[in-house]
């Protein structure tokens, strides 16, 4: 074994430990383990909110995929949504078959570079912005539904008000920082950074990178659209986890999980375990449980009921991939 599979293998076995202690410790605040299994049954006697909570999965992905395209018009490359949408499926079934978003980001990588391979800058450039955008838009769903909801005023515990006052500066802090970065790839500012630091701006690399980056401030029509296609993404990722809740008789409102599923989707993302598992289940219980008084079990249940909606369509992008290469001697990547 070399040292990079090595270093994959260490890396899969930590965040393996990650994920069963997190589980573990979501689990553990659980009195009674036979409840939890009592709201999975339960869940499975709710065909309209199961339905409706698939169908919200699949309305995510397309809301990705269509975000993703705009951004590629942004750069020049032009294809079909179908295509797009079927390396997004392509993408969701990597994210959770493998040590996270990061292998699903690479696939669909590569698999749009054999179509574009003189715009191979474009496509990683649209995948890191893809990202950036669906930032934005969390943080503005977030900040929306606890300040102008009046969120905040249901959480009288310390902790919990705490929780979404630092949640506010951090998500307030970063979209601070985003348009401070959409500034600095302006000419206007490379021009000036060229007098102070010439060997960094003048960098060919630098120079390419924030070229095109620029071009989705120039052609802005392209990065709004994409805006507003994350808005529809993260909103209706969001109510798969209300879809959960409902499925378990919950009457939680939607704006409470709107409120608290930016925050679950920043610190799921930390590569601490595989596919957030866990993780998300400790922070969306310690939240939603502080806000709206439901029981322990009851939360666990449904941001597992959520995940399991999600990853329902992962697995079908697996069988697109598998129904793909029956088809042809190579990889899918048309």
């Amino acid at each position: 074994m070399d040292k990079r599979h090595a270093r994959l293998l260490g890396l899969f076995a930590l965040k393996l430990a990650g994920t069963v202690l997190f589980l573990w410790w979501a689990l553990s605040n659980i009195p009674d383990k036979h409840s939890l299994v009592e709201n999975f049954q339960r869940a499975l006697l709710s065909p309209r909110w199961v339905t409706f909570g698939l169908g919200m999965g699949l309305f995510s992905l397309l809301a990705s995929a269509l975000r993703w395209q705009f951004l590629l018009r942004a750069q020049s490359i032009r294809q079909p949504f179908g295509y797009i949408f079927r390396l997004t499926l392509y993408g969701a079934f990597f994210n959770i078959a493998s040590l996270g978003a990061a292998a699903g980001d690479a696939a669909k990588i590569v698999l749009l570079m054999r179509r574009e391979p003189t715009k191979k800058l474009g496509v990683t450039i649209s995948v890191m912005v893809d990202h950036v955008i669906g930032f934005v838009a969390g943080s503005v769903i977030f900040l929306v539904f606890t300040w102008g909801f009046g969120t905040l005023d249901l959480a009288p515990q310390p902790g919990a008000r705490a929780a979404f006052i630092a949640a506010t500066w951090f998500q307030a802090g970063g979209l601070v920082v985003v348009l401070l970065s959409v500034f600095s790839c302006m000419p206007q500012m490379l021009s000036i950074g060229r007098r102070y630091v010439p060997r960094l701006t003048d960098n060919r690399w630098v120079h390419a990178i924030t070229t095109a980056l620029d071009l989705h401030r120039k052609r802005w029509r392209f990065a709004f659209y994409s805006l507003m296609a994350s808005f529809i993404l993260a909103a209706s990722y969001y109510l798969t986890f209300y879809a959960g809740l409902r499925s378990l008789g919950s009457e939680v409102n939607a704006t409470s999980i709107m409120a608290i599923m930016p925050v679950v989707d920043v610190v799921t993302a930390l590569p601490i375990s595989v596919s957030g598992l866990g993780v998300r289940e400790r922070t969306f219980d310690f939240l939603l449980s502080r806000l709206t008084g439901i029981e322990t079990s009851e939360a666990v249940a449904a941001s597992l009921i959520g995940f399991l909606f999600n990853l329902f369509w992962g697995l079908i992008g697996g069988l697109a991939i598998i129904a793909a290469r029956s088809h042809k001697p190579t990889p899918p990547d048309a």
